[in-house]
């Protein structure tokens, strides 16, 4: 029907009132009669109305019909009355929600649409309203008991009405609105789709349920599927539903009954066990170990199943494997008779039993090509702890390189065990409390007097002691630090106080993905090398003192009367005229002048120096002028105030050790200038010598620097002192002597020295 002006009210009511005929009727029936527009408005009421919906017939023209109705009630109405369709519902008032009205509507046909009632008519649908009788108190009591159960039930129950247009919602009982979030409003009259609507607002209709579901509406068929679905808050949930359609007597499917089961933990439970299966099975084909089944009967020894390692293994494909027995799969009677033997105890005694065996079956362990096995069997147990009926599980580990690497492993304990030199192994912590000692050779407690139990936990620092040399430590720790190699000296002390000097060669160990995991020291006592050697350097002292001599006696002596003589020659030569001659014996003369000036400074550098313990600053001074012109580099000296030591013989030796340096530096070094520096902070003295040269590198610091260096290190133990030589982190080398200034015992040095 077409719409009408909101003024056609007026008018309608005006027509029906009007008309006698219509009057007539309305006063001879109890029933209230309605007339509603297209747009669903109330445009007429009779004067009944009010004993049915409690409020007067004028205050109900202009209301929305479905107003009149309790709001559970309304979705049983066709969402648009005047499309033509009598029907009659039994539906409560929303003025008195406990009692109960029969409504029905009417169509009218119209004979004389040109009359004012007819033009009115044309625009209404009529609607009856009268009180349900009491003959149909029982249904109405039947209803009111079948709402009341859907809504107390534990499962969702919707129905739909695929008549009206998009099969929208005119039912859904309490638990569905439990379960989704949504009041009322927001479901009945919509369809079921906006379930598939995630919190994003985005759709998820891509689903096989949904699909069925579909094909199950175009059908008129019933179906189960399962879907996910979408709370109001966007939570995910998984719904069951069971889906049966709804039948008139003409066999057309007008309704369908939606009942739904929130199966969100089940699903979630079966993806997770699926997930766990896949991983289980994932696992199961790809071990890097063969795996299978076997059973137990009267014959021995059946395979069930075996992972495709153990298949691979036997030399057949996976499928083979069920009902195969030992043989069948190219053991030998041997081998299978140990499968049978190993079976049979894991059956008897319900435990573990594992045996190692040799692939292929009739090989030996140290033969190329062989792997060995280590065969784990097992009693499967089902639910419970039961025992599944003769079935057993085993695991094959290929222990090839586990078992030749024990043998190393031996044969390398044999070595390190029986090695003459002391062997320490610690973990790879670099800070206090580490390193840890975690082994010790025994040759290592011949070497420091302590038993292994003694020393395994402790750190390596134990055997530190006041001589222990702190530039040695740190330079040690810098390459340890780099995960390098090193190379040390240094005085370490035994259980019972005495000090000894070691040798350390220092590694790392490292697992394979190249992380350091042990550090492992050969330790050398070479307190005895330490002592030759300062014999050594003795006696090479007394033999420069001697050659010192003899070059400035014998040789200045030699070159002195041959300057002489030269001198008498040339003036004879010059006497007798012969002039050119005369010339010669003069430049000879001038050439043997210079060798005895170079025999002298040789000699001078040779013979051991004398310096007052109180003019060391200023002997070092004269040093640097004189080496500053000879070596052709610039030297500077610095002095912090007057300066003096214990002994003439410490200030010599000193001043050796500047001598040396200012040479390495200028000759090894080419170094362009050289700073040396005295200076004293209480009872200790500093003496530092830094150069701009090319430096020193670790290995030739490792290697000991040569005769030099360990030459100044010996003069700085005689004046009970250490040596420090290092790159300076600025570039070239730098020298560094600390001594004490209080007078110490002269003579042999200690052990450390």
């Amino acid at each position: 029907m077409s719409e009408i002006p909101d003024s056609s009210a007026e008018v309608l009511g005006h027509a029906l009132r009007a008309s006698e005929g219509f009057q007539l009727i309305a006063r001879s029936i109890p029933d209230a009669i309605l007339a509603v527009d297209a747009e669903q408005t109330v445009r007429y009421a009779s004067a009944e109305a009010e004993t049915y919906f409690g409020r007067s017939s004028g205050s109900i023209v202009g209301t929305a019909f479905l107003d009149l109705f309790e709001s559970g009630d309304r979705p049983v109405f066709p969402p648009v009355l005047a499309d033509g369709t009598p029907g009659a519902w039994d539906v409560r008032p929303a003025a008195d929600p406990d009692t109960w009205l029969n409504v029905s509507v009417l169509v009218p046909d119209a004979p004389d649409s040109t009359s004012g009632l007819g033009k009115a008519l044309d625009h209404v649908t009529l609607v009856l309203v009268r009180d349900v009788p009491q003959a149909r108190g029982q249904v109405r009591d039947r209803a009111d008991l079948y709402r009341r159960a859907l809504d107390a039930a534990n499962h969702i129950v919707i129905i739909s009405d695929v008549q009206a247009d998009d099969s929208p919602v005119v039912f859904a009982n309490q638990h569905f609105f439990d379960v989704t979030g949504y009041s009322r409003d927001e479901v009945i009259g919509q369809n079921c789709r906006f379930l598939q609507t995630r919190g994003d607002g985005t759709r998820d209709d891509d689903q096989d349920g949904v699909r069925e579901v579909r094909r199950a509406l175009a059908a008129g068929e019933g179906t189960h599927v399962i879907l996910r679905n979408y709370r109001k808050d966007g939570e995910l949930f998984y719904n069951e539903l069971f889906l049966t359609p709804v039948r008139d007597e003409t066999d057309r499917v007008v309704r369908y009954v939606g009942v739904q089961n929130d199966v969100t933990e089940r699903v979630l439970a079966q993806q997770e066990v699926a997930s766990h299966q896949g991983l289980l099975r994932a696992f199961y084909d790809s071990a890097p170990v063969i795996m299978g089944v076997v059973q137990r009967d009267r014959a021995g020894v059946v395979h069930r199943m075996a992972n495709p390692r153990a298949a691979e293994l036997f030399g057949v494909s996976p499928d083979a494997i069920p009902g195969a027995r030992p043989r069948e799969l190219g053991f030998t009677d041997a081998e299978s008779r140990r499968w049978d033997e190993t079976v049979r105890r894991c059956a008897e005694f319900g435990e573990t039993c594992s045996f190692e065996t040799v692939h292929p079956w009739d090989s030996d362990h140290d033969d190329d090509g062989s792997r060995s096995l280590r065969i784990t069997v097992s009693r499967v147990r089902a639910e419970g702890g039961l025992h599944q009926a003769d079935l057993f599980s085993y695991i094959g580990e290929d222990v090839t390189e586990a078992r030749r690497s024990a043998a190393r492993i031996r044969t390398l304990a044999a070595t390190v065990e029986s090695a003459s030199d002391a062997i320490l192994i610690t973990d790879a912590r670099i800070d206090p409390p580490g390193p840890t000692i975690v082994y010790a050779n025994p040759a290592h407690g011949q070497l420091t007097g302590y038993r292994p139990d003694e020393v395994l936990g402790q750190s390596p620092r134990m055997f530190q002691g006041p001589e222990t040399e702190r530039a040695v430590l740190d330079r040690v720790r810098r390459r340890i630090e780099a995960g390098e190699p090193v190379s040390a000296e240094t005085v370490n002390y035994r259980k019972d106080g005495s000090p000894f000097t070691v040798h350390w060669e220092i590694s790392p160990v490292r697992d394979d993905a190249g992380e350091i995991v042990n550090w492992v020291g050969m330790q050398r006592d070479v307190t005895d090398r330490r002592r030759l050697e300062f014999e050594v350097l003795e006696a090479a002292g007394r033999e420069q003192e001697w050659m010192a001599r003899e070059i400035h006696d014998g040789l200045g002596q030699v070159l002195t009367g041959s300057g002489m003589q030269l001198h008498v020659l040339a003036r004879a030569l010059k006497e007798k005229g012969e002039a050119s001659l005369a010339a010669d014996a003069v430049r000879i003369q001038g050439y043997v002048s210079d060798a005895l000036d170079q025999a002298r400074t040789i000699s001078r550098g040779l013979i051991p120096v004398t310096v007052d313990p109180g003019e060391l600053a200023p002997a070092l001074d004269h040093l640097c002028e004189a080496a500053g012109q000879s070596l052709d580099v610039e030297i500077a000296f610095e002095a912090s105030g007057p300066f003096a030591v214990a002994s003439s013989e410490r200030a010599g030796h000193l001043y050796r050790i500047a001598q040396e340096a200012l040479a390495n530096a200028a000759r090894h070094g080419e170094a362009h200038r050289v700073t040396v520096t005295l200076t004293e902070d209480g009872s200790e003295g500093t003496m530092i010598i830094r150069d701009d040269g090319i430096g020193i590198t670790d290995d030739a610091l490792e290697a000991g620097g040569g005769l030099g260096m360990r030459t100044m290190a010996y003069r700085a133990r005689r004046v009970s002192g250490t040596l420090d030589v290092q790159q300076h982190p600025d570039g070239g080398t730098q020298v560094r002597v600390r001594f004490p200034l209080v007078l110490a015992e002269d003579g042999v040095p200690k052990a450390s020295g």
